[in-house]
């Protein structure tokens, strides 16, 4: 009988290498090792090193892009409550496909090559689907945003992208707990704004000292 794939295990195995080594210093000898392979036994899955960071990254951008698309579609909620549900959906897939979300947001975005031309197209559609969400929110009056939608979208998404550099999934309760300690940030942020916005235009900027400027 045919041996059962084990592509599932080195999809894993190739996300915790690129995560631990970052992709540049990952080796495929690093990455059999970790399944008890010989090197030359990844070449039955994938052709090289790039091809298989593709195969660790689509899958937690496919998972986020979904459940988003699903969460904007349902109308029934208010922006707060979907606001919140998309902080919990991004730190899930963070958890669900850990570490390989992270190896997206290190790698992906600095890969050029032709393999990764539809990330770019995905991290767009992701940009346009939160902000559309905040417009959405600002329109109703549920939000009070003191910027732009699209820059407080940003501002949203980077937050959360920072995540990289801090987070370990601990278990769906503290998962969960975090995203909505996350959400009450963000919200805290975006209701209070508007209102502190005239403030901040008003406050003159400190001076100057001599010599001041953008390092050389």
């Amino acid at each position: 009988m045919p041996r059962p794939s084990r592509f599932p295990e080195l999809v894993e195995a190739a996300g915790a290498e690129f995560r631990e080594h970052g992709y540049d210093n990952a080796t495929l000898e690093g990455i059999s090792a970790r399944l008890g392979i010989l090197k030359g036994s990844v070449y039955n899955y994938v052709a090289s090193k790039e091809e298989l960071l593709l195969a660790v990254v689509e899958g937690p951008a496919e998972a986020l892009l979904a459940q988003v698309d699903a969460l904007l579609a349902d109308s029934s909620s208010g922006v707060a409550v979907r606001l919140r549900e998309l902080v919990r959906i991004q730190v899930r897939v963070f958890a669900d496909h850990y570490p390989a979300a992270f190896v997206y947001l290190q790698r992906v975005g600095r890969a050029r090559t032709p393999a990764f031309a539809r990330f770019d197209e995905m991290d767009r559609h992701y940009l346009a689907a939160v902000e559309s969400l905040l417009a959405e929110g600002a329109r109703t009056g549920e939000l009070s945003l003191p910027t732009d939608p699209r820059i407080a979208a940003r501002a949203v998404i980077g937050m959360l992208d920072w995540m990289q550099h801090w987070f370990t999934p601990r278990g769906a309760a503290e998962d969960a707990a975090l995203a909505d300690e996350l959400t009450a940030l963000i919200l805290g942020g975006l209701l209070a704004g508007g209102g502190v916005h005239g403030l901040t235009r008003s406050v003159p900027a400190a001076p100057r000292s001599p010599g001041a400027g953008a390092p050389g």
